[in-house]
């Protein structure tokens, strides 16, 4: 049974969308904005227009849209809420703090014009790409080994252009970038021991195209598997990860007021910051395992102590009823005796009962563990192989032995 949480509730949402502006709100919720106005549209709550919050905070009077009323009841259920990366001071060290804060400040102009276009990787993306062709996204595509650079062929000096500068930022700031053979994302940057797996994308626009007359057959046909349409890159590039890592971002894209060329140095702190992360979250799973097998150790060791100390208790109980036992066969063995002779039955050693006697009270000793245990035939039981008769392995049975009755009686 889910709870009440998981789905939004429209009244609640509606007065905070016209209390929060949305970023704050959305990011409240760990979602994006977009996200949030989608939510919004969906369960049919109005939003705040384009100024109503700086109106708000210029102290003008802005009214509310009213929440209007609809037929059936929308539930709509919370998206799951994004975790937040660590504040990078609890997870890295001074001088990789520092690092971080200088890139973030760097400018990426001077970082591109010494982007080594010579570099074996650049060079041999490049060759490349000479025999590619187009995928259905009129992208280039080519089944060589290179870079990760998914982008047209208006684009691709550019994308080079770009990852050769990114290579070079990586490379100045101690890391490294290589490709690697088993897996379709090849380009790998190490930084900080952490492997961040990334590449150079093109956007592509869907452009529909223009369908036959209504009526016809082939409109029929186009309407069931969907309108055509063609695929054109429209030139705007982004650096992507390809497995993002926490709550860090994993695309940087050209911007209207920034181009991607003027963000390499933020990149490579981005990709520091996702080395962080990926770091920090190694180590607690190195933590909490080793404190799984210091507990499975210690609960080893506390099953061995247990299992002996109940082996203990067990012989302690066996040896009070071996004394228990003992003495019930000395009692015996007396009333035996006296009633042996009672009736004026010899109980000298050397006749019939009386080595028995002797053999008996032998075999009280080995049960009392107050006494010496005299030797016994038994004791070599252990040396002497089991007897197994037939194919499923029965043991012998022992020989049938009664006392006589009265036990003197024994010839």
């Amino acid at each position: 049974m889910h709870g009440i949480d998981e789905f939004w509730n429209r009244e609640d949402l509606y007065n905070e969308v016209w209390s929060t502006p949305m970023r704050t709100l959305a990011r409240r919720y760990g979602v994006s904005d977009v996200g949030l106005a989608k939510i919004c549209r969906k369960l049919v709550i109005p939003l705040p227009g384009r100024g109503y919050w700086a109106r708000k905070e210029a102290g003008q009077t802005v009214e509310r849209v009213a929440l209007a009323p609809i037929k059936e009841n929308i539930r709509l259920r919370k998206p799951t809420r994004r975790k937040e990366a660590p504040p990078v001071q609890d997870v890295a060290t001074e001088q990789e703090r520092v690092q971080i804060e200088n890139l973030e400040i760097s400018v990426g102009e001077p970082v591109l014009k010494h982007g080594d276009l010579s570099h074996p990787l650049v060079v041999q993306a490049r060759a490349a790409f000479k025999g590619a062709t187009l995928d259905r996204r009129n992208l280039l595509d080519t089944p060589k080994h290179c870079l990760d650079i998914r982008v047209s062929k208006e684009s691709l000096d550019r994308a080079l252009r770009l990852m050769a500068g990114l290579i070079g930022k990586i490379k100045s700031e101690g890391f490294t970038v290589a490709l690697r053979e088993d897996s379709r994302e090849t380009t790998v940057a190490t930084v900080l021991d952490q492997q961040i797996t990334f590449g150079i994308v093109e956007r592509v626009h869907r452009v529909d195209l223009v369908v036959p007359p209504p009526g016809g057959v082939l409109e029929r046909v186009l309407a069931y598997g969907g309108k055509p349409a063609t695929f054109e890159p429209c030139g705007r590039l982004s650096v992507e990860i390809w497995h993002p890592w926490g709550a860090h971002p994993k695309r940087w894209a050209d911007k209207k007021t920034q181009s991607l060329e003027e963000r390499i140095p933020q990149i490579v702190a981005g990709f520091i910051r996702i080395a962080l992360v990926k770091r920090d979250l190694k180590e607690k799973r190195a933590a909490e395992e080793r404190a799984r097998r210091q507990r499975e150790e210690e609960m080893s060791r506390l099953r061995e102590s247990i299992r002996a100390e109940q082996s203990r208790v067990r012989a302690l109980r066996n040896a009070a009823a071996s004394w228990s036992r003992a003495g019930q066969i000395r009692s015996f063995l007396a009333a035996a005796r006296d009633s042996a002779l009672m009736a004026g039955q010899s109980i000298e050693p050397g006749s019939p009962f009386g080595d028995w006697l002797t053999w008996a009270e032998r075999q009280a000793d080995r049960l009392d563990p107050l006494s010496e245990s005299p030797t016994s035939i038994l004791d070599r039981k252990d040396e002497v192989e089991r007897e197994r008769v037939g194919y499923y392995g029965y043991r012998k049975p022992e020989p049938l032995f009664r006392f006589p009755k009265p036990i003197w009686r024994m010839e």
